[in-house]
């Protein structure tokens, strides 16, 4: 092994823990924020705030819009499903 892999291996494995880092991070934050909203008493602004994140997170994205449209048709025939994988 030469010295060029040695130093592209250890940027890969700097870069996976950055990235492990990152994502308990964003699970840690969307926790709260799923804690949040579920303490808005008012549906209608619940769902308004729901929905406006949702719109965030997916923007032009078609895989992402794809997989939030059938998470939601999921839900909304009770299928319970893994998306986390």
């Amino acid at each position: 092994m030469d010295i060029e892999e040695i130093i592209s291996e250890l940027i890969e494995e700097e870069e996976e823990i950055e990235e492990e880092e990152a994502l308990a991070e964003i699970f840690k934050l969307a926790n709260k924020l799923v804690k949040l909203l579920n303490e808005i008493k008012s549906y209608e602004i619940r769902e308004a705030a729901s929905l406006t994140l949702i719109k965030e997170l997916v923007e032009d994205d078609e895989v992402l819009r794809g997989l939030a449209t059938k998470m939601l048709q999921d839900m909304s025939y009770g299928v319970e499903d893994d998306y986390v994988s």
